[in-house]
């Protein structure tokens, strides 16, 4: 395959009146062309805030580490995103709506209310592509018509708020293929879905990948919607990736126990009586970052002083897949 992203030590911290607050601490994963990486995690793991650094679409009061790179592929040479972070913001349209585009959570907060969908999408083609306006609303309401929106003239013409929430995040998804972009980020696409339209979402999302070619880094808390969408997956907990690897490795041979408590608080369809089991405690606050492993303090396997002494490295449990935890550490093992 054809690499796609490379994203390495990609630390930010951000500044506020209680001092620097870390959301992303060295963080490193690659996506190639093609490809389905899962981000998953407990609300406050650092998803969504690693996602938007792609775009740089975090705050002013965001400030990247300075060994974080951000590399994008493209046809005609490599990106450097980072050094992008000063530039002016018509030279980062090509991360912005060019080769990258973004899913967000809830589409309803991402559509201009007083704006049309097809307007939306007309105008973001017009500033991202050499159309007219002509070319730019066949284009928009085609998209439309590809991503299973009936009728997609009349609904060009409507506003958000006149749609269906799966109708709404079908139009976000035809607004943000549009531009054909090599990169697509999800932002938890099918949280505020029904499960019969969560499913078309998704199966919506692979035929895309297959026919467009692109990666997809998709963020979601839920383990299950992974299994059925990602090639592979990363696993974050407040600001730092755990555990990576092919998905079926890591669903299926779970080594972290941040892991392994994220899937145990999956419910079981083969026995209903069967218990919840919750991962004990709360994550932190980032005010309150524990030392050493950042998963320590919640941590049922917890081995020693070494657990909240140091950080642990990446530890490989087989091919392609790795874990940081002292478990399987030379000094422990």
């Amino acid at each position: 395959m054809t690499r796609l992203l490379d994203v390495e030590n990609l630390t930010l911290q951000f500044k506020t009146d209680e001092g620097l607050i870390t959301a992303i601490d060295d963080v490193s994963f690659s996506l190639d062309a093609g490809e389905v990486m899962g981000l998953v995690g407990e609300s406050g793991s650092g998803k969504s805030v690693t996602a938007k650094s792609l775009m740089l679409l975090n705050p002013s009061n965001a400030v990247y580490g300075p060994d974080s790179k951000i590399t994008l592929h493209l046809d005609d040479g490599p990106v450097d995103v980072m050094a992008l972070a000063k530039a002016k913001s018509k030279d980062k349209r090509v991360i912005r709506g060019g080769a990258i585009s973004m899913i967000f959570q809830e589409p309803m907060a991402s559509f201009a209310p007083a704006i049309s969908i097809g307007n939306q999408m007309v105008e973001q083609l017009l500033i991202h592509t050499d159309m007219n306006a002509k070319q730019a609303t066949e284009l928009s309401i085609e998209m439309l018509d590809r991503v299973g929106i009936s009728d997609p003239s009349s609904r060009f013409k409507q506003y958000a708020f006149e749609l269906s929430g799966g109708m709404r995040q079908r139009a976000m998804i035809a607004m943000a293929l549009s531009t054909k972009p090599k990169l697509l980020i999800a932002d938890e696409p099918t949280t505020a879905l029904d499960v019969t339209i969560q499913a078309q979402v998704i199966d919506l999302m692979k035929d895309l990948v297959k026919e467009f070619g692109m990666g997809i880094v998709f963020i979601t808390h839920d383990l299950g919607v992974i299994a059925q969408t990602a090639d592979k997956v990363a696993v974050m907990y407040l600001s730092r990736v755990i555990e990576r690897g092919p998905v079926r490795d890591v669903i299926r041979n779970p080594s972290h126990p941040y892991t392994k408590g994220l899937l145990a608080a999956l419910p079981s369809l083969d026995d209903l009586d069967t218990p919840l089991q919750a991962i004990p405690g709360d994550i932190p606050s980032p005010l309150e970052r524990p030392t050493g492993c950042v998963f320590n303090t919640r941590c049922s396997a917890k081995i020693g002083d070494i657990c909240s002494a140091e950080i642990p490295d990446f530890i490989n449990i087989n091919a392609n897949h790795t874990a940081a935890c002292h478990l399987y550490s030379e000094a422990t093992s």
